[in-house]
């Protein structure tokens, strides 16, 4: 019986290891946490929120969903992630409730009209739609503002830029 020299074991452990920690890419546009219809319904959501208009794009186009799915993939609290999960299915529960059936499959008036429903409670949320719109809102609201599009399209901050002239109060 031959016997491995120390070399010959961290080629042979090297090789295996390298080859058994290679995984899969995972497919491009895929969300990280949300499932496809979770993520598709999120996106709906955001883009009612902060619609596209004549000034600037919306949510959808500035990535919003994009920014909570990877947020909350890399949540360390459990409950930052359930109560996304918990939101998403309580307006679709409502939505069943209001429309017949579920929010994506509802016309864009219902949805509309569901989320002034909600949006109506938003200072004293006590559903669960209620208190998920108040989350959805807010959360929206920063990753919109904080984009490009938000702060440079709909906000046109310019940045620091050199004032020919000050234009400032007059203490006098």
């Amino acid at each position: 019986m031959e016997r491995l020299n120390r070399r010959d074991v961290i080629k042979i452990f090297g090789a295996t290891a390298f080859t058994t920690l290679q995984l899969p890419a995972a497919e491009p546009g895929t969300p990280l946490y949300f499932t496809k219809d979770e993520f598709l319904l999120l996106d709906t959501l955001t883009e009612l929120v902060i619609p596209a208009d004549d000034h600037s794009p919306g949510a959808h186009e500035a990535g919003v969903a994009v920014y909570i799915d990877k947020t909350v993939a890399e949540a360390f609290v459990p409950e930052d992630k359930t109560s996304w999960r918990k939101g998403l299915a309580a307006i679709n529960d409502l939505s069943q409730k209001m429309n017949g059936g579920p929010f994506l499959k509802s016309s864009k008036a219902q949805q509309v009209e569901l989320l002034k429903t909600i949006a109506a409670a938003e200072h004293a949320p006590k559903t669960e739609p209620e208190k998920f719109f108040t989350q959805l809102k807010e959360t929206t609201a920063f990753a919109y503002y904080s984009s490009s599009i938000g702060i440079h399209q709909e906000m046109e901050y310019k940045g620091n830029v050199i004032l020919d002239k000050f234009v400032g109060y007059d203490a006098t």
